[in-house]
């Protein structure tokens, strides 16, 4: 009986760790900003940049309008600088993504954590911007992040809106998934490295303007 009873206790400690550590909303490490305090709706972009579909994805913001944060891979900046340029001089925020986005390199020690956020550091320095925002991989945060983001100084971004666009499934299931979360102080995550990213774009400016919902600019938010 004793020895259920601490089987139990152990499963649910650990339970918790993985769900604070892969729930960046609770902040329980990282101070993160998950909504916009009441200034719009804000649209960010992961692992990018992709030469294909980021392409399509600033030309439609350029569309309405409507400016974001991309989320950048140091590895993928540094093949394709120009397109970190685009991003920037349409007026939108780069962020970090970590330089390889392996989610195992998130339970590594503080050093190799802090090195790996150097290397897309300086990335992206290499293509022409410097950043003061991070997003980790898969929104796993623990103790080792922490340490590690901290001494770099970032500003840690969440999100209140998580699309799961990555998933295989319908433009339809995803956008009803985000009408369903949406709010006027909204962050919604999304990933510009995919075949329909632009069309899922679209998709969600479309319903905020249904809904009179206005998009903040990043830079009000992170000046």
């Amino acid at each position: 009986m004793i020895v259920v009873v601490v089987a139990i206790i152990i499963i649910l400690i650990v339970g918790r760790e993985v769900y604070v550590a892969t729930h960046i909303q609770t902040c329980a490490y990282l101070p993160a900003v998950c909504t916009t305090g009441g200034r719009g709706l804000l649209l960010t972009f992961d692992d990018g940049p992709d030469e294909q579909n980021t392409p399509k994805v600033l030309s439609t913001l350029h569309k309405h309008n409507v400016k974001a944060i991309f989320f950048c891979i140091g590895s993928k900046a540094e093949q394709y600088p120009e397109l970190i340029q685009r991003i920037v001089n349409e007026g939108h925020i780069i962020g970090q993504h970590t330089y390889h986005h392996n989610p195992f390199r998130s339970f590594c020690t503080i050093k190799s954590y802090l090195a790996e956020l150097q290397r897309a550091h300086e990335a992206l320095r290499s293509a022409g911007t410097e950043t003061t925002l991070f997003r980790p991989p898969l929104g796993i945060t623990n103790y080792m992040i922490k340490q590690a983001v901290q001494r770099m100084g970032y500003t840690t971004v969440g999100w209140s809106v998580r699309s799961f666009d990555t998933r295989s499934e319908s433009r339809l299931k995803v956008i009803n998934r985000v009408a369903r979360q949406l709010r006027p102080d909204s962050i919604i995550l999304l990933h510009d490295r995919l075949s329909n990213s632009d069309e899922l774009t679209e998709a969600i400016i479309n319903l905020a303007n249904e809904r009179n919902m206005a998009f903040c600019n990043p830079h009000s938010l992170f000046s």
